[in-house]
């Protein structure tokens, strides 16, 4: 079950293979039921996939859950093997990827990344961006496949491919959920069987907010999740927004012309985690 650790001898070796379409699906390993919808998707779509292992410095701000973040590669080497046998598996080092000190590039991006999740995570998502093109430039890959849950990074990467003319056409999944409705993340893991499980709170508050939606002010549904998390006091709301679903932007009344979505993170333990859905 050989992974290649240089992106050189990737680019060698599809040198040597015949396809049409060429997938990638970037991870940052840890792999869950989210990430193998992704590899089965990519692996329909395309004839020829790449998925890498990375978990990229310059996309956090927080050196504690940089170290902290899990790893299992052999697990995901196996995982990957089992979907898709022919899948290209990308596990670099740091340095294959970047210069040595690994720092991000800065990127115009419109603002975008300035914005709810990117309020809390000053300069994250231009690490996402940074590590992305880079990932793309050296494979010019035709898709590459994204899940909902990181709705926000999904329009970050589609406006530096129109800025940076990158060529690649971005294929999103659903949210995978667990049984409670917590969104599948590799994070999950660090959290113990009854905090995972009293996470329903995060999907619940959402689905309240859906509720809610056409017959009360923005505000009120505001505070009313903010009261039920002061209630709750296992985990702690860090935003709750409903914005518009291109722009980002806040939005205070429901117009139903406009497509608008609810985000939402929530800390237990310095564990931060994020959902969001779709209003209408």
């Amino acid at each position: 079950m050989r992974s290649f650790n240089h992106s050189s001898e990737i680019i060698e070796l599809l040198k040597t293979k015949e396809y049409e379409y060429l997938g990638l699906v970037p991870t940052m390993g840890s792999l869950h039921k989210g990430h193998v919808k992704l590899i089965e998707k990519c692996s329909l779509k395309c004839d020829q996939t790449i998925v890498s292992i990375f978990v990229n410095p310059t996309q956090f701000d927080n050196k504690i859950d940089f170290a902290n973040y899990p790893q299992s590669v052999q697990k995901d080497i196996e995982t990957i093997r089992k979907i898709n046998p022919n899948a290209i598996i990308y596990t670099p080092s740091e340095s294959d990827l970047y210069t040595s000190p690994a720092k991000a590039e800065i990127f115009d991006l419109d603002g975008i990344d300035k914005i709810i999740e990117g309020k809390f995570r000053k300069g994250h998502f231009q690490g996402v961006a940074t590590v992305v093109k880079i990932l793309f430039e050296k494979f010019s890959p035709d898709y590459a496949f994204f899940g909902e849950k990181d709705y926000q990074q999904i329009l970050v990467i589609e406006k530096l491919i129109k800025k940076y003319n990158l060529g690649v056409k971005i294929k999103c999944i659903l949210t995978v959920r667990e049984e409670n409705g917590l969104a599948m993340s590799s994070r999950n893991i660090l959290l113990d069987k009854e905090t995972r499980y009293d996470a329903k709170i995060i999907y619940e508050s959402l689905c309240i907010a859906k509720k809610m939606i056409k017959k009360n002010d923005f505000d009120k549904i505001k505070n009313f999740i903010s009261e039920l998390f002061l209630a709750n006091k296992k985990f702690s709301l860090e935003y709750f927004c409903i914005a518009e679903n291109t722009s980002l932007k806040e939005i205070a009344s429901f117009n139903p012309t406009i497509k608008i979505r609810a985000f939402i993170c929530a800390r237990f333990q310095g564990i931060r985690l994020i959902d969001n859905i779709a209003l209408n």
